[in-house]
C-alpha cells in the first residue's frame, strides 16, 4: 500500500482550476457518458416557469463537479455562504457534520474546514489514485474509497492517521481509476453500501470485504440504504431513479420521461426526503455559458411519491451561480451544530420570556434563571378571560427583584412573591407589547392603537399618566398588531421608536420632535448605545449598529454563522463586554412545533462575530420561544437605563 499524505493546515487550500470535461469521463476504457452539446438559447431544458420556491424552497449544502471547486450554503433563500477550493480535482461528496465543519472528496484528497474557511484536516490522495467519495464515521475517523490499483475501502483516523480498517474491492478497469467509484455508505446495521460504477453494480460489504448482497446496474452512481430498509439508487446517463427491496424487485422507479418538458443529462444522486419525496440531483457540464437563464437545465428537482415535480431547481446566474449539481444535503432540519458553544443556562443569569408559544393550550411564562437552574417562574394562560390571546413579548427585573412586563392585552408588574402590585389593561382594539421601568416608580408604556398608536408616561404608584404622546404612523387605519414592539427612553432623555410596520427607527426629543430617524426593514428594536450608536434588529434576522450619520458599522446575519438557522431577530442588546446578546424567535417560521426543539433561542456573539454562547433550551426546562432577554451579570440599574438594552 502507498503510504497516505497527512497533512494539517492552518491556511486556506490552494489547487489549480479543474480541467472542463465535454463530460462525465474521459476514461476511453470504458463507456462514456457525455453531457449534451453546448446549447444555444434556441434549445429549452426546462420550462420558464418552475414549480416550487427557487432558492427558498430548502436549505441545503451544495457542490458539483465543475470547472471550479465550489461550495455553498443556501439558508432562506439566499446563498449565505461559499468556498472556492482553487485546485485540479472536482468535488464529488460534500458534508455539513453535526459539528458545523464541512468534510468533501475532491478528486486528488479530502479536506474538512470550519466555516470560517480553515482547513482543520486534509489527506491527500496517493499517486495515481484518486478519492470521489468520503464519510465522517463517528467524529475522528472518516472512510472513504480509493480509486486506484487495486482499489481500496479504508478507515482512517484523523488525529493519529492510522487506518482502523481496509479492505479491497474488485473493478472493471483497475487502471482506468476515474470511472470506479462515486459513492458509499453505511448501513444501519453497520455494513458497507459501495456502488460500483465500472463494475454496473451494487454491493452490500462486511468490514472484512465479504460481499453480502449485490444488484446489477449499469452507470449505477449512487445507492443509499432508506429508512425501510430499501435501496435508492440514481444511475448517470441514464436518466432513472430505482427504489429497489432486498429481493432486488423493484418498489418505485422514476425516470426521465416522468418529467416532460425537461432535458436530463446525468441523474447521479438520488435523496429521500423526511416528507416521502424524493430529490434527484441533474448534473451538467456547465453548458449554460451560451444560454438564456430562463431555458437553462434544472441542476435539481424534487419529486412525489406519485412522480409529480414540486421544485425544480434552476440557479446558474451571479450572484447565485451554483454551478454543477452533484451534492445536495438538505438543512432544513440542521437548524444548530450538535454541540453548542458556551455553558448553556449556566452562562448567564437571566430573565426570559417569549411570544407566541402556542403548542396547545400551554402557559406563557416568564423566567428567572440563576446558576443553571430556573429559580422563578410566573404563568398566564395563552388566552385571557374574554379568549383574546396573550403575549409576553418584553421585561425587566428591577434592582428591587420586581419585574415588569407586557402581555398584549395589558402591562404588569410582580414582586418576586408572585404579588401584582401594579397593572394596566389595554382597551378593546389596542395592544401593549413594549414596556420600560423608568425609576422605581414610573414605566413607559406604549400602546399598539388605531388610528395611532401612543407612549404613556405611568406612575406606578399613583397610577396617574404623567405624559401622553401619540406616534405619527403610516396607514394609521391598518391592523395596530405590528406597529411596534420596543420603545424605550435613552439616557439622555430622547425617546427611540421602532416603527416595525413602518421601516424605521425614529428618535424623538423630549417634546416628542422627531430628531433622527433610520429607514431599514421590519425593526423590532432599537437600544442606544453608550457609544451613541444604535443596535437595531432588522427583520428578518439581522442585527445592525448604526452610527449617527446613518452608516453601518458592525452587523451581523445569517451569513456570519450559517452553521445555525435564524428566523426572526426580536431584542438585540449589547453586553459591558463588547457582546451582543439576540433572541431569534422560530413560530411563525417552524409551523410544525415538533421541530422547535433543534433551534437556537438566544445567541451570544463577540465583536468578531464568534457564536460564544448559543442557548438551545426546549427540555427540562422547557424555556419557549425568546422574544426578550436580560441578564442579571450586567453592571448597572436596569430602571436607570444603564444597561444598552
Amino acid at each position: 500500500m502507498n503510504s497516505p499524505l497527512i497533512s494539517k493546515k492552518a491556511g486556506l487550500l490552494s489547487f489549480c482550476l479543474l480541467l472542463a470535461l465535454p463530460g462525465f469521463c474521459a476514461d476511453t476504457n470504458s463507456a462514456a457518458i457525455t453531457a449534451p452539446a453546448a446549447a444555444t438559447s434556441a434549445v429549452s431544458y426546462a420550462p420558464a416557469v418552475l414549480p416550487g420556491k427557487g432558492l427558498a424552497q430548502h436549505d441545503f449544502l451544495y457542490t458539483g463537479e465543475g470547472r471550479q471547486e465550489r461550495l455553498f450554503i443556501v439558508r432562506s433563500g439566499q446563498v449565505v455562504w461559499a468556498f472556492t477550493n482553487s485546485g485540479r480535482g472536482e468535488i464529488s461528496e460534500a458534508v455539513l457534520e453535526p459539528d458545523g465543519h464541512i468534510l468533501f472528496a475532491h478528486q486528488f484528497g479530502i479536506t474538512e474546514i470550519t466555516l470560517d474557511k480553515q482547513v482543520v484536516w486534509n489527506f491527500d490522495a496517493p499517486p495515481g489514485t484518486e478519492i470521489h467519495t468520503a464519510k465522517p464515521i463517528g467524529t475522528n475517523s472518516v472512510m472513504f474509497i480509493e480509486n486506484a490499483n487495486p482499489a481500496k475501502l479504508i478507515v482512517i483516523n484523523k488525529a493519529t492517521g492510522a487506518i482502523e480498517h481496509q479492505f479491497e474491492m474488485p473493478v472493471k478497469f483497475p487502471d482506468s481509476v476515474h470511472r470506479q467509484f462515486r459513492r458509499a455508505q453505511v448501513t444501519a446495521v453497520g455494513t458497507v453500501l459501495v456502488s460500483h460504477l465500472d463494475l454496473g453494480k451494487i454491493v452490500e460489504y462486511d468490514w472484512d470485504g465479504k460481499a453480502l448482497w449485490s444488484y446489477d446496474l449499469t452507470n449505477c452512481w449512487s445507492a443509499v440504504e432508506l429508512a425501510n430498509g430499501n435501496i435508492l439508487a440514481a444511475t448517470s446517463g441514464n436518466q432513472f431513479v430505482r427504489e429497489i427491496n432486498r429481493k432486488g424487485e423493484t418498489v418505485w422507479e422514476w425516470t426521465a420521461a416522468d418529467a416532460p418538458g425537461y432535458k436530463f443529462s446525468n441523474t447521479q444522486v438520488a435523496t429521500r426526503l423526511s416528507n416521502g419525496n424524493t430529490l434527484i440531483n441533474n448534473w451538467f457540464s456547465q453548458p449554460v455559458d451560451m444560454m438564456a437563464p430562463s431555458d437553462a437545465p434544472v441542476q435539481a428537482i424534487e419529486v412525489t411519491p406519485d412522480k409529480k415535480i414540486v421544485w425544480a431547481l434552476r440557479s446558474w446566474t451571479p450572484p447565485d451561480d451554483l454551478g454543477p449539481s452533484t451534492t445536495i444535503q438538505i438543512l432544513d432540519d440542521m437548524l444548530a451544530p450538535a454541540i453548542l458553544p458556551g455553558n448553556g443556562l449556566a452562562q448567564h443569569p437571566f430573565v426570559y420570556t417569549g411570544e407566541w408559544d402556542y403548542r396547545g393550550n400551554r402557559d406563557q411564562t416568564i423566567f428567572v434563571v440563576r446558576d443553571g437552574k430556573v429559580a422563578w417562574t410566573y404563568s398566564i394562560p395563552i388566552k385571557d378571560t374574554n379568549g383574546v390571546l396573550q403575549e409576553l413579548g418584553d421585561a425587566t427585573m428591577l434592582s428591587n427583584g420586581n419585574i415588569v412586563f407586557c402581555r398584549k392585552v395589558g402591562a404588569s408588574e410582580i414582586t418576586p412573591d408572585k404579588k401584582i402590585v401594579w397593572n394596566i389593561d389595554a382597551q378593546k382594539g389596542t395592544e401593549i407589547h413594549s414596556i420600560q421601568p423608568i425609576g422605581l416608580d414610573h414605566v413607559l408604556v406604549t400602546i399598539n392603537g388605531n388610528p395611532a398608536g401612543k407612549l404613556l408616561l405611568i406612575n406606578t404608584v399613583t397610577g396617574a399618566t404623567e405624559k401622553e404622546f401619540t406616534f405619527p404612523v403610516l396607514n394609521p387605519g391598518a391592523n395596530p398588531h405590528v406597529q411596534f414592539r420596543r420603545v424605550h427612553e435613552t439616557k439622555g432623555g430622547t425617546f427611540l421608536a421602532a416603527h416595525l410596520r413602518d421601516g424605521k427607527v425614529v428618535e424623538y426629543d423630549a417634546d416628542f420632535k422627531e430628531i433622527w430617524s433610520y429607514a431599514t426593514h421590519q425593526p423590532w428594536s432599537a437600544a442606544r448605545l453608550k457609544n451613541g450608536n444604535t443596535l437595531i434588529t432588522e427583520g428578518p434576522h439581522t442585527v445592525l449598529e448604526v452610527n449617527k450619520q446613518g452608516e453601518i458599522v458592525w452587523q451581523f446575519s445569517q451569513s456570519d454563522a450559517p452553521e445555525y438557522k435564524f428566523f426572526v431577530f426580536q431584542e438585540a442588546s449589547r453586553l459591558a463586554n463588547g457582546d451582543t446578546v439576540i433572541c431569534n424567535w422560530c413560530p411563525y417560521n417552524l409551523k410544525d412545533t415538533k421541530t422547535w426543539p433543534g433551534s437556537v433561542q438566544v445567541l451570544e456573539v463577540s465583536p468578531d462575530k464568534k457564536v460564544v454562547w448559543a442557548l438551545s433550551q426546549w427540555k427540562n426546562p422547557d424555556l419557549g420561544p425568546a422574544s426578550s432577554i436580560q441578564l442579571l451579570d450586567e453592571p448597572g440599574v436596569p430602571e436607570d437605563m444603564d444597561q444598552q438594552r
